[in-house]
């Protein structure tokens, strides 16, 4: 062992020195307390030796003041004295001594103290080795072998500390993969673990060696970039991160590709707190989902106040349904040609006594988000069938009765009895019944219960049908192995087909891709003659929009369907 020993007795000194040396240890032999404490602070010994009685700082206080500097590592400490009673024992306890050495003594005595406090010390070692290994333990995901949440709460408040000391920016990076939940429905949770220890991996790659990185959710990732000089570099590595985790993925035999989304707050800039600053980052990348995913945004204070906006709709849009302010509404679709009705779309109408008419693109998905699109779609659902009851709507000639339909209905195994319950219910024909999906949904899920569920609802009868065709990632392949009968192209380049080349360009394709495929081609959101004469002149069969109907609310239909029969 490496001793340090403090006598001021030089010719005790000595003694003791030569005896620990003939036990084979080394020594480092100081004269006073004051010298201990600059050795044991210079060369950390194992063992320390102190006299009681030594002038200036006595062994008791030399003893204080090296607990003192060492509050972590507890090397053991002995005592010499000429006398040793019961007041002394305790000041020795007290000044965090560990045992006793009574002069005179002999080597044995000697050699048996130190044997002791040997293995005092190779216990504490182990102890705290068998800490520092659960410490990590507690601190590691064992998914992901990245910082868990634990950690992440630790470490944000030390580097926010840290900042506000040396006075310096930190950047918190949230990362949330995109359509995690898919692949997890899709392909079982083995596979998205899989993904996940991937997606660690990268993440890794992605930054640099002293960034810190955690798993703070089931599909979420916390990244510290300490000290940051250069903010383009943060853009930086948030653009790496989004390309990087885009990559497919080769996982069980599965090509699997997420996307993310990731939001960034600078601290203190961008909050002064540490649950300041992780609620920012988290608002800034719930804001990039919102803006189509797969993209970084920074915070700011306009983003804080459209967030409270989305919490009080949240808030609201749970007590939507029995407040009574949702309706339906109804959306004639026509024969392009021939300008007659030949169908409705069922569309959710919200209107609050405060915010007043909500646009369905805002509750649509914070209802998705919350888990109440389930709830929603199947209101929406029973009433939309019971209204077209009172309408007898199966004795209009091909007429065509669409319904949205959501992912979260589709994934719930008691969906498809539902459907069928009100179908019986209601005695609606099942050829007149469309039920539509928008096209990120449907390429979500490739496989599982999705779209096992979709080809048991077209064997009962309803048709399918595609809505906002063009904006998503279809995949042709796909598209052939799905019960598909409808494309519907979405409003964004019908809308555009009189100015931008482009968006003509690539209506005309999806009209010929639907044709070509044997599937019906309806355009959504025509708002002008141009835009109809355009459709019309390029074959478009079927279309919607205000140019020839807004939304009407019920009676408004019942009138409107009334006149139709009159005339036929």
């Amino acid at each position: 062992m490496n001793i340090l020993l403090a006598d001021d007795s030089r010719t005790n000194l000595a003694l003791t020195t030569a005896a620990l040396t003939k036990l084979g240890h080394q020594v480092i032999a100081v004269s006073s307390g004051e010298k201990a404490v600059i050795a044991f602070v210079q060369q950390r010994p194992d063992l320390i030796i102190l006299d009681v009685m030594m002038e200036g700082m006595n062994g008791f206080e030399c003893a204080k003041e090296l607990r003192r500097i060492d509050t972590e590592n507890w090397i053991p400490i002995i005592f010499l004295s000429a006398s040793v009673d019961d007041n002394s024992i305790s000041k020795g306890i007290d000044a965090g001594g560990d045992d006793y050495l009574t002069k005179p003594y002999s080597e044995i005595t000697l050699a048996a103290k130190i044997k002791a406090m040997q293995r005092i010390s190779d216990m504490r070692q182990k102890l705290f080795e068998t800490t520092q290994k659960l410490y990590l333990q507690s601190s590691i995901d064992s998914l992901t072998n990245v910082y868990n949440r634990f950690q992440f709460d630790r470490t944000i408040k030390e580097v926010a500390s840290s900042a506000d000391r040396l006075h310096y920016t930190v950047a918190l990076l949230f990362v949330d993969l995109d359509n995690f939940k898919n692949v997890n429905d899709s392909f079982g949770h083995h596979v998205g673990d899989l993904l996940l220890m991937n997606v660690a991996k990268r993440l890794k790659l992605c930054v640099r060696a002293n960034d810190f990185i955690a798993r703070i959710g089931g599909d979420e990732f916390a990244i510290i970039v300490n000290e940051v000089k250069d903010r383009e570099m943060v853009g930086q590595i948030a653009k790496n991160i989004i390309d990087s985790v885009s990559m497919s993925y080769d996982l069980e035999n599965h090509n699997v590709r997420v996307g993310a989304s990731i939001g960034i707050a600078y601290y203190p800039e961008s909050g002064t707190t540490q649950l300041n600053i992780v609620q920012n980052a988290d608002i800034a990348m719930y804001h990039a989902k919102s803006l189509g995913r797969n993209n970084y945004q920074y915070y700011s204070s306009e983003l804080y106040d459209r967030y409270q906006r989305k919490i009080s709709l949240e808030h609201a849009l749970k007590f939507a349904l029995e407040r009574k302010e949702l309706s339906l509404v109804y959306q004639p679709i026509f024969d392009l040609q021939s300008k007659k009705i030949i169908g409705i779309e069922t569309l959710l109408n919200w209107e609050h006594p405060t915010f007043g008419i909500v646009s369905p693109n805002i509750f649509i998905p914070i209802a998705e988000d919350t888990g109440l699109m389930a709830s929603l779609g199947n209101w929406i659902f029973s009433t939309a069938c019971r209204q077209a009851e009172k309408w007898d709507l199966n004795k209009i000639k091909n007429f065509k009765f669409a319904i949205n339909i959501s992912s979260r209905q589709l994934l719930h195994e008691e969906f498809l009895p539902f459907i069928i319950s009100i179908l019986e219910a209601t005695h609606l024909s099942t050829d007149m019944l469309v039920l539509e999906l928008t096209e990120s949904t449907v390429m979500s899920y490739t496989s599982g219960p999705f779209v096992t569920t979709i080809k048991k609802l077209h064997e009962l009868g309803p048709s399918i049908a595609i809505d906002d065709f063009g904006t998503g990632y279809s995949s042709l392949t796909r598209l052939k192995h799905l019960p598909i009968d409808t494309l519907k192209i979405d409003q964004t380049f019908v809308q555009d087909v009189s100015n931008n080349p482009d968006s003509a360009i690539i209506v005309c394709c999806l009209i010929a891709l639907g044709k070509n495929l044997g599937l019906n081609v309806v355009a959504e959101g025509i708002e002008t003659e141009k835009q109809y004469e355009f459709l019309l002149k390029n074959n478009c069969p079927q279309g919607q929009g205000y140019f020839l109907s807004k939304p009407l609310t019920t009676d408004q239909m019942t009138q409107f369907l009334k006149k139709m029969k009159e005339k036929v």
